[in-house]
């Protein structure tokens, strides 16, 4: 193996995996996934949890290359979403045909002559025409919407459509979309849609008529033997030794995220000072203090979304200040984010274990339990229409559970400082 393979090269988190690629063939995905190319006539949909391997998957499948990958994140129009796949396909919405007319105008002469010479007589009669011309030339355009030229080469090559993130789209050109896809996916056109399952995507609901002609995969969640693939085969590569205690944590912590797996052991070689390839196996220490690897990680992977959410809606004039026994002074949504932070999470939480971690770090009473299930409500719905982000909470008010939907927030809570 080439000894130039440098840890960044293996481990890439939110890249495309070379060397820690898991296919996880028993699920037998891609299977699934090729049959829309085999003339399958729905509409195939890839959902899961964020960063969850969804895109690796279709790419494995249908690559960027030779098939047309529209990124849903940047669509903020209908037509825009049709000009990127015609300009994919090379296509030209504009028809021009050059043209030259030459209008004849002809006129016939006929001449008589006549004479006589000694034993010679005699007639003769010649036809001239004579033309005169009006010459005219330029060019005729015709120019076709970026729908219908998307739609015909489609149809015409039958080439692979794939929309990633396609939750981010609005709703209603969404629908659009799907209206106008509908009938190249019967021509047997493998159209892709890459999405989280949330509220913000349900493509039966969006367009009713698909009803039956929907082909759904769910990505199942990544188990720890699954995780630790990805970390085995990358120390593999890069000829390192790892305490499978080490690798086993790796595997729990990450919450069934590849993505957060692949932080890990990126951190963990630079942390060790493996950068490239050795020569020999390399052992490494179990004793080293790997357990920092995940305070750092969390630092990046849901900051930003907890600062937002405990900030809450803009209007914060009127919110009650609360003292946490730590000294600081915070209003209801901070206190319901310290109390989440303190709980340090899984997955899904009861509304009186959120209660009882309230009453352990304020030195006030309590919220009633109406304004708690308000603010939680008004949290979620701040998570939800977040243009920026997946959803990352869920609170199910007639359930009394709040659900953490975001693996990536899950780890923030539990080790962030």
């Amino acid at each position: 193996m080439n000894k130039s393979i440098h840890y960044y090269d293996v481990f890439v988190p939110g890249g495309y995996p070379t060397y820690t690629y898991n296919p996880r063939e028993e699920l037998k995905l891609q299977e699934v996934l090729y049959s829309a190319r085999c003339n399958l006539t729905k509409l195939m949909i890839v959902t899961g949890q964020t960063k969850a391997g969804k895109t690796v998957l279709v790419d494995k499948v249908y690559p960027h290359e030779g098939n047309i990958w529209v990124d849903g994140g940047t669509i903020s129009n209908e037509d825009m979403f049709w000009e990127t796949v015609v300009e994919q396909l090379d296509g030209y919405t504009e028809n021009s045909l050059g043209y030259n007319e030459n209008t004849q105008i002809s006129m016939a002469i006929k001449n008589t002559v006549s004479g006589g010479v000694k034993f010679i007589s005699g007639s003769s009669e010649t036809n001239q025409t004579s033309s005169f011309g009006n010459e005219q030339s330029g060019i005729r355009s015709r120019r076709i919407s970026n729908k219908v030229k998307a739609i015909e080469i489609l149809k015409a090559e039958k080439t692979a459509l794939i929309v990633d993130d396609f939750h981010y789209i609005q709703q209603q050109i969404q629908k659009n979309i799907i209206r106008a896809l509908k009938a190249p996916i019967m021509d047997g056109v493998p159209v892709v849609f890459i999405a989280i399952p949330s509220r913000k995507f349900e493509v039966v609901s969006v367009e009713r008529e698909m009803t039956g002609r929907v082909e759904q995969i769910q990505m199942p969640e990544w188990t720890e033997g699954d995780l630790a693939t990805i970390a085995i085969k990358g120390f593999d590569a890069l000829n390192i030794r790892v305490s499978d205690e080490i690798i086993g944590n790796f595997a729990q912590e990450a919450y069934g995220s590849p993505f957060l797996m692949q932080e890990f052991c990126r951190a963990f070689c630079k942390k060790v000072g493996i950068v490239e390839r050795q020569n020999n196996v390399k052992d490494i220490d179990p004793a080293i203090d790997y357990m920092s690897i995940f305070r750092d990680v969390a630092e990046n992977s849901g900051r930003s979304m907890f600062r937002k959410l405990e900030m809450g809606p803009r209007q914060r004039s009127d919110r009650k200040e609360r003292k946490l026994k730590d000294g600081t002074t915070t209003d209801i949504y901070g206190l319901v984010m310290a109390a989440l932070k303190k709980l340090k999470p899984t997955e899904t939480i009861k509304y009186e274990e959120l209660r009882s971690a309230i009453r352990e770090i304020s030195t006030d009473e309590p919220p009633q339990r109406g304004e708690i299930s308000r603010i939680l409500e008004k949290i979620a719905e701040i998570s939800h229409t977040d243009t920026s982000s997946t959803p990352v909470i869920d609170w199910q008010k007639d359930d009394d559970l709040l659900t953490i939907t975001d693996p990536f927030f899950t780890f923030y809570l539990r080790w962030a400082k």
